[in-house]
């Protein structure tokens, strides 16, 4: 009988450790939990403080609270100005991924191009169409 343990590196700091569903060694986790502990605390004295202000006041990378909103870690609905950012144009947002314009420009493009091919296999079919005469 063989025992299988399931390692990996840690991507916080490299080092080897047994998986698990955190994918963090325990160092690396204890930060975490210490961080995201600090970024709580902070937000409850400061409610209105948005993204930006509670990475400065933390001094944690806006990317790493962005991260944990994505993640459901820090939830949007007690902070009004905490918000994450479009992944194509970095508009702050509340919910998604994508804001509301790019979503409408992104369904123009989509009908456009289906409009499009719709009209080339349109042509397409009345060019090989064979025209009878009685």
């Amino acid at each position: 009988m063989s025992i299988e343990l399931r390692v990996a590196h840690c991507p916080g700091c490299g080092n080897v450790f047994q998986k698990n569903s955190r994918n963090l060694c325990a160092s690396c986790a204890s930060v975490a939990d210490d961080q995201l502990n600090t970024i709580e605390r902070f937000l409850l004295r400061n409610r209105f403080a948005n993204t930006d202000e509670t990475a400065a006041a933390t001094m944690l990378p806006p990317e790493k609270i962005r991260s944990w909103i994505r993640q459901g870690k820090i939830k949007l609905f007690d902070y009004p100005n905490l918000s994450d950012e479009c992944d194509l144009c970095r508009a702050a947002i509340r919910r998604g991924h994508i804001c509301g314009a790019c979503t409408i420009r992104i369904n123009d493009d989509l009908t456009r191009t289906l409009e499009r091919e719709r009209v080339m296999k349109e042509r397409l079919r009345v060019a090989n169409s064979y025209i009878s005469k009685n």
